[in-house]
């Protein structure tokens, strides 16, 4: 009795030990999905995205029903949701892209701190920004408009297509690039080709931003079209 107990027990321990060998494996290529690891998916990929850019950001993901069973999957593809972005409140979908064919979205809250530039004084539309209209500023980019400008750089030189109230953040959408002809303002046209240089005087017939196109009489019925440069020139080519 005594070898067949001990026997027993040895089979016992060896059928657990097998047991706790499959059960992973069955779990990996034919169970169920753990959401845990959907999510830590979604937290390797967000943060090497937010890591890339010059501020780093921080974020928090929301509750997912608990009642939700996945596939298991042996790949998993991160994107952004549609109609979301990389701050604020926002939406990750992780599809299953080997092994299963899923697809979840999982909420999450970012949170990005980063320098932007509001307006230093009341301007006026048809302003051209200067230095001195543009005063820095930090908050977290998920509270404000997705194009405010970040970069000083991309709306020095360019004229405002809206008036903006001081302190109010300056955005893309408001700027437009400077006018290098104005209508009726006297210019030179160049037309160039592989063997001829050829130029003339004219008047523009309308304003235009530098690589616009403008219109211009040449004397009084010879109209031309060609791109707007600096310095009231107009390049005509084939």
């Amino acid at each position: 009795m005594h070898t067949v107990t001990v026997f027993r027990t040895l089979l016992l321990a060896m059928m657990a030990s097998v047991l706790f060998v499959l059960t992973p494996a069955y779990a990996a290529s034919g169970g169920q999905m753990d959401m845990s690891g959907v999510q830590r998916t979604a937290a390797d990929w967000l943060e090497t995205q937010l890591n890339q850019g010059p501020n780093p950001g921080t974020y928090t993901f929301g509750k997912v029903d608990a009642r939700l069973r996945l596939e298991a999957c042996e790949r998993m593809d991160v994107q952004v949701a549609p109609g979301y972005r990389l701050a604020g409140k926002s939406m990750l979908r992780v599809r299953c892209v080997q092994g299963a064919s899923w697809a979840v979205n999982l909420p999450v809250a970012i949170s990005v701190q980063a320098t932007y530039y509001v307006a230093a004084r009341p301007l006026a539309a048809g302003h051209t920004l200067t230095e001195g209209d543009l005063n820095p500023t930090t908050g977290d980019l998920g509270a404000l408009p997705g194009s405010v400008v970040l970069d000083p750089n991309e709306a020095l030189g360019r004229t405002l297509a809206t008036a903006v109230a001081a302190g109010a953040p300056v955005r893309n959408e408001m700027l437009r690039a400077a006018l290098v002809i104005q209508q009726g303002q006297k210019v030179r046209v160049t037309y160039r080709s592989d063997t001829l240089e050829i130029s003339n005087d004219g008047v523009a017939l309308n304003s235009a931003s530098a690589g616009q196109t403008v219109r211009v009489r040449i004397g009084q019925s010879t109209i031309v079209q060609g791109l707007a440069r600096d310095g009231g020139l107009v390049e005509v080519t084939e």
